[in-house]
């Protein structure tokens, strides 16, 4: 017994802008990325067709990087914000005005005293042109 999946429209559209498929070099991730950073701006107003290819976006971002990109054991989005910032010489206030952030806000996030919202997020991730995930607790 066979049996047919349908596609919404919205969804076919999605897979010709990217096809969920392998990611295989940097210009995939790239293309991969700024659909995936399009799709968790839009948070609670995705449809479910987008929620299911922003997941599997993710996932096959998430392949690439494992694979490709170097990780440092143990390193929390906390350090990893202290590390990209002292390889590019920004101080909290530099970097909250690059942002257009209150510099409390970075304080507060580097000393754990809370979490970063999804716009700062995607903004630390093109400012750094790192992946979102990086500033995300596991």
């Amino acid at each position: 017994m066979t049996s047919t999946i349908h596609a919404s429209k919205e969804y076919l559209t999605l897979i010709k802008r990217f096809p969920l498929r392998p990611i295989r070099d940097e210009e995939m991730l790239d293309a991969a990325s700024e659909i995936f950073s399009q799709l968790v701006i839009k948070a609670e107003n995705r449809s479910p067709d987008e929620n299911d290819y922003v997941a599997i976006l993710g996932k096959l971002i998430r392949e690439y990087e494992e694979a490709h990109k170097p990780q440092a054991p143990n390193m929390t989005p906390q350090r990893a914000l202290e590390s990209l910032m002292e390889d590019n010489k920004l101080s909290q206030s530099e970097l909250a005005r690059q942002l257009e952030a209150p510099q409390s806000v970075i304080s507060e996030f580097l000393t754990g005293k809370r979490g970063l919202s999804k716009t700062l997020v995607l903004r630390l991730a093109d400012r750094f042109k790192v992946s979102p995930e990086l500033f995300l607790s596991k």
